[in-house]
């Protein structure tokens, strides 16, 4: 009968353990922050969202919505290498500053593919590059998260 000692049964066990990810993101899918959360459905598969708000000058508002799927590309228990794809939701608000105007707003709809590292223990610290497409265009952008798992 093969046994195996408490530590490494541990080790096996713990990222199913902890599946949930609640994290904040400075840059990122969001825009300037977010707040995000995900769930690791496989060792090499995740789900999750970030959403953000914020006010751009002194009136222009921006909400943003970007859900995405995770593929683990390589790396071990805690540290890996990952990729991320999903579309990103904006919508844009000005509120009028006179009455005789409604103000105006509008929704756009762009895709987001990103790619870094991940430590992911009972802290969650995430960097990464992506790219972002939408009417506009193309950009390059930049992120990072801290948050805990669950």
């Amino acid at each position: 009968m093969v046994t195996r000692s408490p530590s490494l049964a541990g080790r096996g066990n713990a990222r199913q353990a902890r599946p949930h990810a609640v994290y904040a993101e400075l840059l990122g899918k969001g825009g300037l922050w977010g707040l995000g959360y995900d769930f690791q459905l496989l060792r090499h598969v995740a789900i999750g969202g970030v959403a953000s708000t914020y006010t751009v000058g002194s009136r222009e508002q921006v909400f943003t919505l970007s859900p995405y799927l995770t593929g683990y590309l390589a790396g071990a228990a805690r540290h890996r290498w990952f990729m991320q794809l999903g579309p990103q939701i904006i919508h844009l608000r000005r509120p009028s500053p006179v009455p005789e105007w409604p103000g105006t707003s509008s929704t756009g709809l762009g895709g987001e593919l990103s790619t870094g590292y991940e430590f992911r223990g009972s802290a969650l610290f995430r960097v990464f590059v992506m790219g972002a497409v939408g009417k506009g265009g193309a950009a390059p952008w930049l992120g990072m998260s801290l948050g805990f798992t669950l």
